[in-house]
């Protein structure tokens, strides 16, 4: 027993012992914890601290680089930041006629770009297209044209215009100023090779001179929805009113309203609705010559213009497209044919026109379309009776076939048929293969329906 109890003793003697050693080991490692992290929060103190001061010195660089660049970009006119892009556009053909010479439409006076163009191999309109933002108001865009005519090659300059960009003077509107294909009918504010068709319709060709790119300005405003309206001043030099082979024009001879909308039937139905006016006057030294320059016109010009298209995107890379334009024309002046010694004889009458195309792509590679297109002549006067503004009641027709092969959007062929009535018991037979590459970036989506 009494060994027992002195065995029970010693063993509560060591377990004390033990208990007052870890307490102290306990105490020392919280002393050097504390002295441990006491050094490590001053030496974070003063990494925070460099870190700060480096810092500093970053936003004072940075400052002063901005405000250098800043005072650079205000003599160069555009940041950094701003996009330059440069693109050519190879727009070549092959043409073969079943009728030989010129055979122009008759009733009507056809200017130089609205005929149907030269036989056999040629390179077409070849474009050199530069566009770039100036500074973050506005953007500008150069297009000169490379032709042949009369055995040379020429450059015409097509475009050079500025635009404001979205919401940088006034909300919801835009402005446009320089030389430019305007918003007067659908095909007009693009570019030839952009068409479906390797020709323009008849209306375009008679109406137009294919194309209206006169000098001048425009201005447009947003509407609710997908609405645009926009009016334009024009200096009235080019065709349907003046003609740069002549003279030049008196400053601002010609105007334009504009309406354009489009709206979804469906997830994959639209239709668009745009309704154009394009007025004018020709009156010498610069009244309208067409026909060789043989016929001039003086007078008063106006032209109105309908269209109507209807796209269906039936699945991911097909969709169908309808297209109809319808154009009515008032000239009140007057006409005189020199080569048929007419003199100047008064005219005041109405002419039309119009053209339904139908274009279906089948996949991202293959479309097929046609196109139909119709002039109506006015009624003839007695003093240009057997001159070219004699129609002899016909009314000029051009029936289209058209395939086309986009290898991708830069690279496309085309075949296509006319059979054209120009004038009184005269077919023309046309046989058109057309290639168009693009050459370069250039900002360009190429080429697409």
């Amino acid at each position: 027993m009494n060994k027992k109890l002195l065995f029970i003793l010693l063993a509560l003697f060591f377990i004390k012992n033990l208990s007052a050693d870890i307490n102290k080991e306990v105490l020392d490692l919280k002393n050097e914890f504390k002295q441990i992290r006491e050094i490590y929060e001053n030496k974070i103190e003063e990494l925070e601290a460099k870190i700060e001061k480096l810092e500093h010195e970053k936003d004072g660089h940075e400052e002063h680089a901005s405000e250098s660049k800043d005072s650079n970009d205000s003599h160069e006119g555009h940041s950094e930041e701003s996009s330059f892009n440069i693109e050519a556009v190879l727009n070549g053909k092959y043409t073969s006629f079943s009728r030989s010479g010129e055979v122009a439409p008759k009733g009507f006076g056809t200017a130089h770009e609205g005929e149907r163009g030269r036989e056999g191999l040629q390179i077409g309109e070849s474009e050199l297209i530069m566009n770039s933002d100036i500074g973050d108001k506005f953007s500008g865009s150069l297009t000169a044209a490379i032709v042949r005519e009369d055995g040379a090659d020429k450059i015409e300059l097509e475009e050079a215009y500025v635009e404001s960009l979205e919401g940088s003077l006034l909300n919801n509107t835009f402005f446009k100023f320089g030389r430019a294909f305007w918003n007067v009918g659908t095909l007009n504010p693009q570019h030839a090779h952009a068409d479906d068709f390797a020709d323009r319709p008849l209306p375009y060709r008679v109406f137009l001179n294919k194309a209206y790119n006169d000098d001048g300005l425009e201005a447009s405003y947003l509407l609710g929805g997908t609405s645009e309206v926009g009016f334009g001043i024009f200096r009235g030099e080019d065709f349907p009113f003046g003609n740069t082979a002549g003279s030049e024009g008196h400053g601002s001879d010609a105007w334009s309203v504009f309406y354009k909308s489009n709206f979804n039937i469906s997830s994959s139905e639209e239709i668009a609705f745009n309704a154009y006016h394009l007025s004018g006057k020709s009156k010498t030294p610069n009244a309208r010559v067409s026909n060789e320059d043989n016929v001039t016109f003086s007078g008063d010009s106006d032209l109105s213009i309908i269209n109507l298209d209807y796209e269906n995107s039936y699945s991911t890379d097909s969709k169908f497209k309808i297209s109809a334009e319808y154009f009515y024309r008032n000239q009140d002046g007057t006409f005189e044919d020199s080569e048929e010694s007419t003199g100047a004889i008064g005219f005041d009458d109405n002419d039309s026109g119009y053209y339904i195309a139908f274009v279906n792509q089948f996949n991202d590679n293959l479309s097929l379309g046609f196109r139909y297109s119709e002039l109506l002549a006015a009624s003839t006067p007695t003093g240009l009776v057997d001159s070219a503004l004699d129609s002899g009641n016909n009314d000029p027709t051009a029936y289209s076939v058209m395939s086309e092969w986009n290898f991708d959007s830069s690279a496309v062929i085309r075949l296509q048929f006319n059979h054209e009535t120009p004038q009184p018991n005269i077919v023309d037979n046309q046989f058109i293969f057309q290639y168009i590459m693009y050459l370069g970036s250039g900002g360009h989506d190429g080429h697409d329906h």
